[in-house]
């Protein structure tokens, strides 16, 4: 019995599965675990950034680097110098090498080399992805995390 959703009208459902595991092997030991019950993604959340880009890059007309760049630039920098904590680190080192000098080509070049989603904790990366999906969205590009 896996992945049994327990509520309260099933729960003599669920005494009559456990009987019928215990009938079948009275010695064995079953671990139960109980937790609350949430809708299952079938793409992890972790992967769902990754899963996105080619669809962003179709979306676009650029290249899968040229999209992550974009995404770099354009998402994942704003939540980096938002963040309370190096924000303003971040952006007072960029300010010192220049990079709000650049021109926004030679900006997005410079994300080849610039660690940003790798900088997020995890708000950081529901922010990110909860912000691509709208901006999307409005594009007519649905990001799910249905695969």
């Amino acid at each position: 019995m896996k992945d049994f959703k327990l509520t309260f009208t099933s729960l003599g459902l669920a005494k009559q599965k456990l009987d019928e595991l215990f009938a079948k092997n009275p010695s064995a030991a079953f671990r139960l675990t109980v937790v609350e019950w949430k809708k299952k993604r079938s793409l992890p959340a972790n992967a769902a950034y990754n899963a996105w880009i080619v669809p962003i890059s179709d979306h676009m007309s650029l290249t899968i680097p040229e999209a992550t760049r974009y995404i770099k630039l354009n998402f994942g920098l704003p939540i980096l110098f938002a963040n309370e904590d190096y924000g303003a680190i971040i952006g007072e080192g960029l300010n010192a090498k220049g990079f709000f000098q650049l021109s926004y080509e030679d900006k997005l070049l410079a994300m080849e080399k610039l660690p940003v989603t790798r900088l997020f904790d995890t708000k950081m990366h529901n922010q990110l992805r909860d912000n691509l999906q709208s901006y999307f969205l409005a594009e007519d590009l649905v990001l799910d995390y249905i695969k």
